[in-house]
């Protein structure tokens, strides 16, 4: 009777978790799904939905891609989302991309190993990593077009490698992946869209493939008698990625984009230590306290385990994420000057490794358990504040947006060919909004003025203090 109690009362335990995990996930799609709605188009959106709404076909959005790709930038995959995005509603986007954020969430925790079932601190975690630390939030997550590079980008490079992962797994403890010939052809063209994403992204998820696949290799010939097996899948899969990253890297647009970089003011190797310098500024201000938490996580784990073999075979994930993290930050050496947005995927790669260091402390003795819930709870207390203020500033930010909107559109249809709107109030300013950097100015002339002109169809758009306004 004892037995079928304590069976029972586990049994009861497994259902809590599971449900609570899943309600988790749930809320972290309606948090993220309020920002989506509460951030509106801006800047780049209006120049692609202006040049998307004059394709009369599906055909006519790959040609206008593929210019692009020859005259502008090979990030194809990335902007085809986009394209196809903007054939719709607004609300669509809002609703695929609260998804794809989620599903980033579960597979950087997939991605975490010896993770207990339902872990409900780790997913918190993650999220609260994602949400506090993720590299220019209101662009790469938020912002519809930034969005569909970044985020969605991310989103395939990590499905890639999880997936791949997930295959050496399988071929390690369960003798193999079933239906082989299937993944022999369709991980190669999940490859081909996870390396046509993000330079350096890309090359960061193809590093740390690679990687799995010289442990996995190297653990077969260590191991006795049993032979080194390689299955058709592990190498059309790289095939697939590297053929993706080769498309987007050698497109024509790269080579004209480069052209119109302003000239650096060192060349040679003293330019490359310069650009070396300002990715490492870069990494501090974007990664600083992220790297501390993991640091710290790092040192626990490295006193527990008391040698730095154990600590290797405990954490040998962890440092392997955190390894193609500095990696793709560093990659960056390449370009003459990176946006800050570029660190995104870096930043996902960093947040698994942070990750992973939490799941290796061992809380076995309260003082560690307490440490790791405490980290949990302090960060979710301040992201509950954070999140409040920034979705009250959000909120207003919005509102101002779909007042000129309206005011734009009305104009428009009166056959009104200049126009003048006011500019956002200079009190709601949040770091989960870009509509202050993407806000209209005074000059006529200024990009984003010319952007609202192209996409309403007015011959010039000028932007006034909102102190006074009175039209509406």
């Amino acid at each position: 009777m004892k037995a079928i109690s304590e069976q029972k009362m586990s049994g009861d335990t497994g259902t809590r978790r599971r449900v609570l995990f899943f309600l988790a996930v749930s809320a972290a799609f309606v948090l993220i799904f309020v920002f989506n709605v509460l951030t509106p188009m801006m800047t780049d959106d209006l120049f692609y939905a202006k040049t998307v709404s004059e394709a009369s076909s599906i055909g006519e959005l790959f040609a206008q891609e593929y210019e692009q790709y020859m005259t502008w930038t090979g990030r194809s995959v990335c902007h085809m989302i986009l394209r196809f995005f903007l054939l719709t509603d607004k609300m669509v986007f809002n609703v695929a991309n609260s998804l794809a954020f989620v599903f980033l969430t579960l597979l950087i925790y997939w991605n975490v190993e010896r993770r207990k079932a339902y872990d409900m601190p780790l997913y918190l975690l993650v999220n609260l990593l994602l949400w506090m630390f993720g590299v220019v939030f209101r662009q790469t997550v938020l912002w519809e077009t930034g969005a569909c590079n970044y985020l969605w980008g991310s989103v395939l490079i990590l499905s890639f490698v999880t997936l791949y992962r997930h295959g050496l797994e399988r071929e390690r403890l369960a003798g193999g992946v079933k239906h082989p010939g299937l993944w022999a052809v369709l991980l190669p063209l999940l490859g081909v869209l996870a390396g046509w994403c993000n330079e350096n992204s890309s090359g960061g998820g193809l590093l740390m493939v690679l990687l799995c696949l010289g442990f996995y290799v190297y653990e077969q010939k260590k191991t006795e008698n049993r032979p080194r097996v390689w299955k058709p899948w592990m190498v059309t899969g790289i095939l697939g990625n590297l053929a993706g990253l080769a498309f987007m890297v050698l497109a024509p647009g790269n080579a004209i984009r480069s052209q119109a970089q302003p000239e650096e003011e060192h060349s040679g190797l003293v330019g490359y230590l310069a650009r070396f310098q300002k990715i490492t500024l870069a990494v501090e201000e974007n990664f600083l306290i992220l790297l501390i938490i993991g640091l710290l996580l790092f040192l626990i784990i490295y006193y527990q385990k008391k040698s730095w073999k154990a600590l290797w075979g405990c954490s040998r994930n962890g440092l392997l994420w955190a390894f193609v993290f500095l990696a793709t930050c560093y990659v960056l050496v390449l370009t003459p000057e990176p946006q800050h947005r570029a660190y995104f995927g870096a930043g996902v790669f960093l947040t698994v490794a942070v990750a992973q260091f939490f799941t290796d402390v061992s809380d076995k003795e309260a003082i560690f358990a307490s440490l790791k819930t405490g980290l949990v709870s302090v960060l979710l207390l301040i992201m509950f504040f954070t999140y409040m203020e920034s979705g009250t500033d959000l909120g207003r930010i919005w509102r101002e947006y779909n007042e000129r909107d309206v005011y734009l559109a009305q104009k428009a249809a009166e056959g009104v060919r200049d126009v003048t709107v006011p500019m956002l109030r200079p009190d709601f300013e949040t770091k989960y909004s870009d509509g202050y950097n993407s806000d209209i100015q005074e000059d006529p002339g200024y990009w984003i003025n010319v952007a609202y002109a192209s996409y309403y169809g007015f011959d010039s758009v000028s932007g006034v203090p909102r102190e006074g306004w009175t039209e509406y």
